[in-house]
């Protein structure tokens, strides 16, 4: 009997940690988010980064509507 009560507690244990966890992540993960913006804004500014703007591109098929070279390219062989 005793050692069924030793694991019944241990179990316990472990389930009454684990429910501890998941309300202080969810109270964390904003705090988190919160925190994590501020480092990438700061380290943007600091690099030069938030000077940047968006790079203008000629068109949005423009590189898939250039022709491919094929005239190196090895001979293939069909099989039957």
């Amino acid at each position: 009997m005793p050692p069924v009560m030793g694991a019944v507690l241990l179990c316990a244990i472990h389930v009454s940690a684990l429910a501890a966890d998941t309300t202080s992540t969810a109270n964390a993960s904003t705090s988190d988010q919160h925190v994590r913006e501020q480092i990438e804004a700061k380290r943007d500014q600091l690099s030069g980064a938030d000077k940047i703007g968006p790079s203008k591109q000629q068109g949005a098929n423009s590189l898939l509507d250039a022709p491919v070279e094929t005239d190196d390219a090895p001979t293939q062989v069909q099989r039957p």
